[in-house]
């Protein structure tokens, strides 16, 4: 789900007759974040969007992340921090201690690197809600747009011990400063892209079929 401020919102009540007017107007916008995960062929997705609002939000220092480590308790979209100090780390969030059914830690074989690309951020959860972390680059700006995409190459969701069709939320913040970072797990398999040599073959085999409509 893409992330969307909407815009003041105004309720017009009253009645011509005693001409009377009252104008509500709508509670702000929530900024919302999310990491959608989605088969695409043989490869799992993550794809994060959204803008984080982090007033509400204590640092919780810099660290390293990497977009190519996937468990039950840490996601990523974006390209892998390899140094101290890439990411930063903000706590005060509650919600989910993990997600998906698999107990076990599944780190990304190295030798078959993710492909990544756009901002670094994500969730990492714990059983203590004291250690659910939000992670967003180091260079984050309050409310600033996050946009981030990191593929699994060749693997499933289940191989990823994710539950197909969950949805998990994490909130901080209340009232008007209320934030939430939502994470879908989209099971609807999407086909491959066609390699450009196939898809130009495509093309041309679509050309020649309309050449012969036309000429019969």
């Amino acid at each position: 789900m893409a992330s969307q401020r909407a815009p003041l919102a105004l309720l017009l009540c009253g009645s011509l007759a005693g001409g009377s007017l009252l104008l509500l107007a709508a509670a702000p916008a929530q900024a919302l974040v999310t990491l959608i995960v989605k088969p695409v062929g043989t490869d799992l997705v993550v794809t994060g969007s959204g803008s984080a609002q982090t007033s509400s939000l204590t640092p919780a220092g810099t660290d390293s992340a990497y977009s190519n480590v996937l468990s039950d308790v840490q996601i990523y979209a974006g390209p892998p921090a390899f140094s101290d100090g890439s990411v930063s780390r903000w706590s005060g969030l509650t919600g989910p201690a993990a997600f998906g059914w698999d107990p076990a830690v599944f780190e990304y074989p190295d030798s078959n690197p993710a492909l990544s690309f756009g901002d670094l951020f994500g969730i990492v959860t714990s059983s203590n809600s004291a250690d659910i972390r939000l992670v967003l680059p180091s260079s984050y700006i309050s409310g600033a747009s996050l946009s981030g995409r990191t593929t699994y190459t060749n693997l499933t969701l289940a191989q990823a011990g994710l539950t197909p069709g969950a949805t998990y939320t994490w909130t901080w913040g209340s009232g008007t400063t209320a934030e939430t970072i939502e994470l879908q797990i989209d099971a609807t398999p999407v086909p491959a892209p066609l390699p450009i040599a196939g898809a130009a073959a495509a093309f041309h085999s679509v050309q020649r079929l309309r050449r012969r409509v036309r000429s019969t």
